[in-house]
């Protein structure tokens, strides 16, 4: 025991814990949640040691540590509201008549590089379809869930990574800092025919804004989106088949999750807190799934909350934790038009010549 007593603080009550009880540790932190422990206020400390002993006494496959959101509250870093049942029938019926467009029928007939959903793994970030971590500044997740599946989607169809402004969609859509849901952005801009800004034009500033109008000068709109369970219920948590099957047909999918402190300080493994509740699900946090692995048993997700979380930003759940699949919906961005500069007809020594 005399190396154990040269533990600093909080990794000594780990270790003592475990010597005690005979049960296996979590999984060891990187050196960056290490060097960021080390700074972490007293509260913190108290809380991943509490949170440290539940994941040994359960044998969880994580570890906690002091993250970039630790000291936030929930409703600074989450976001989704509830939908009423009126609004939950509403979009089943959009679901069961609307009719796909030609475009999103062509693009569910070829399926995403390398994605089958019978695998046993698949990561849409090698693949080149997931835009970088981004951090929101409010409760404003379900914009960032929604922007990080048409992202997504932009890049498969179109070729190119963009930034597209949260910030817009907020100051625009059904929703603001103290939060929505994110089907809300894919329904404004399919069936209002609505673009979205760049990032750069509108970055998050954190507080609502009043919608600016007019139409941005962008080639960010969508010509369809849905829902992934095929009842149409958005309340629902589809089932893993059919989120294998839209990640493959449709690139990421926004999804919702119910997250608790003990998520906020996820530093990495495979997380797990208790069983989803299929029957009748609730749900805080709206996120992006951009990928899986069965062996694991556990979705990738992408969240807003920085680089400083989780695996860089990313976080392997277990498909059953967490009521992680709600309100899964994708999106599909519109093929972007070229934008042709006018013809000048330059003379020079008394010939024509075409300049662009």
């Amino acid at each position: 025991m005399k190396h154990i007593k040269k533990l600093p603080g909080i990794l000594l009550g780990l270790a003592l814990l475990g010597c005690q009880f005979g049960m296996a540790q979590p999984i060891q932190l990187s050196e960056k949640y290490k060097q960021r422990e080390l700074k972490a206020p007293e509260n913190v400390r108290t809380l991943l040691l509490n949170q440290r002993k539940q994941i040994t006494e359960q044998k969880l496959q994580f570890n906690v540590s002091f993250t970039g959101v630790s000291s936030k509250t929930l409703a600074q870093i989450t976001g989704e509201k509830e939908a009423p049942e009126q609004e939950v029938n509403r979009i089943k019926q959009y679901i069961v008549t609307r009719k796909l467009t030609p475009a999103a029928i062509d693009i569910t007939k070829i399926r995403l590089l390398g994605c089958i959903a019978s695998s046993k793994k698949y990561d849409a970030r090698t693949q080149g379809y997931v835009t970088p971590v981004r951090d929101q500044r409010c409760g404003n997740c379900w914009a960032y869930s929604a922007l990080g599946a048409y992202e997504g989607s932009y890049k498969r169809i179109n070729g190119s990574f963009i930034d597209a402004s949260e910030q817009y969609a907020e100051n625009c859509v059904d929703g603001d800092c103290s939060g929505g849901l994110a089907y809300k952005v894919m329904e404004w801009m399919v069936d209002n025919n609505k673009n979205l800004e760049k990032e750069t034009v509108a970055p998050d500033a954190g507080v609502n804004q009043p919608c600016a109008g007019g139409t941005p000068t962008t080639n960010y709109y969508a010509t369809d989106w849905g829902v992934v369970d095929p009842s149409g219920d958005i309340s629902k948590i589809a089932s893993v088949a059919s989120i294998k099957d839209a990640i493959c047909k449709y690139g990421p999918i926004a999804a919702s999750v119910q997250v608790t402190s003990l998520f906020q300080n996820y530093a990495g493994g495979v997380f797990y807190e208790f069983a989803s509740n299929y029957g009748s699900p609730s749900s805080n946090h709206a996120i992006t799934i951009v990928g899986w692995d069965d062996d694991k048993g556990a979705w990738l997700i992408k969240n807003s909350w920085g680089t400083d979380w989780g695996e860089d930003g990313y976080m392997w759940i277990k498909y059953n934790s967490n009521n992680i699949g709600r309100r899964a919906a994708w999106i599909i961005a519109k093929k972007a038009t070229l934008t042709v500069k006018p013809i000048k007809d330059v003379k020079i020594q008394n010939k024509p010549v075409i300049q662009q």
